[in-house]
């Protein structure tokens, strides 16, 4: 799914962003950046807007301005009643991207979801809502791999579920 990002999305998500990486710094959290090759304000920017994306996606309220470091989860999917599914999203500067995770994650969520940034360009307002994948399966199929930074976590993109399905649960799990 293809979600592009609007003039109020593109300025919230630079700001926030920004601030991100400031507080980071501020707060001396060390860069755990995979691709050292790029600008980490860059990085903190892909972020905040594969979350935009996300939410856009799934129609969840979201603040991208939200500040502070996560607990592990980025997005909170209303299940049932109270119950909330946490999730986790990776995004990528690569159009065909797979699911990387740092070799020391905590793996502290119930779903990852990854994101594509369509083009390379710091402007790119077009993200694809690749897929989703549960915690257990996340388990089975990640494998350790080095993308010239070191080792980490990868799952393949084609381990991941339709975006769409993710979408089915929810309505299924809310109205049940």
């Amino acid at each position: 799914m293809i979600v592009r990002l609007n003039k109020q999305d593109m300025a919230l998500t630079e700001q926030a962003g920004a601030l991100r990486w400031q507080l980071a710094r501020a707060s001396n959290t060390t860069d755990q950046a995979v691709d050292k090759g790029r600008d980490p304000k860059a990085i903190d920017r892909l972020g905040v807007r594969a979350e935009t994306a996300v939410a856009k996606a799934l129609n969840l309220d979201f603040s991208a301005a939200t500040l502070g470091i996560d607990s592990g989860g980025d997005l909170f999917l209303p299940i049932k009643g109270n119950h909330f599914m946490t999730v986790q999203v990776k995004g990528t500067f690569h159009k065909n991207g797979n699911l990387l995770f740092k070799l020391n994650e905590k793996f502290n969520f119930d779903c990852a979801i990854l994101v594509c940034a369509q083009t390379q360009e710091s402007d790119c307002d077009q993200f694809e809502v690749t897929g989703c994948i549960g915690i257990e399966k996340i388990n089975a199929k990640k494998f350790k791999t080095d993308k010239g930074m070191g080792d980490g976590w990868q799952v393949n993109r084609s381990d991941l579920t339709p975006i769409c399905e993710l979408w089915k649960h929810i309505q299924q799990q809310r109205l049940a």
